[in-house]
């Protein structure tokens, strides 16, 4: 494993710019478009737009039931929680925040403003390792 210390002189030497005191940061980006079957898994991307288009493209590429909007995060350590109703009609989504409570409150926060009911959590997702719990 390298340290700070040693990627610093290798960025130095290469002539490449140091970000916030590290080298060769790069932004990564998790998304989910949730289904139905609760099949859905987690895409990873470097940019946020990138990463919910090809969760939405994975998706769709195993079920009929998918989200119309994906989920997304750039903290690998956050939780998706991944829920679906069946009135007023068949809906699923994904609330996403730092612990499984927390993303759970937002999915419900979203089905209770938009008028669903007959809701069921299927699973939460860790976003840095597309883990189900």
């Amino acid at each position: 494993m390298l340290t700070k210390t040693l990627l610093r002189a290798v960025a130095m030497a290469l002539g490449l710019p140091l970000l916030s005191g590290t080298a060769l940061a790069q932004e990564r980006w998790a998304a989910i478009a949730p289904n139905h079957e609760n099949s859905s898994t987690i895409v990873w991307a470097t940019s946020k737009d990138q990463a919910k288009r090809l969760a939405i493209d994975a998706c769709r590429r195993i079920s009929d039931t998918c989200a119309s909007r994906a989920a997304s995060t750039n903290g690998m350590k956050n939780y998706f929680a991944i829920m679906c109703c069946t009135k007023p009609k068949k809906g699923c989504a994904a609330g996403v925040a730092s612990s499984k409570r927390a993303a759970l409150n937002e999915v419900k926060s979203t089905f209770l403003d938009a008028g669903f009911s007959n809701c069921s959590l299927k699973s939460y997702i860790k976003a840095g390792t597309g883990g189900k719990s």
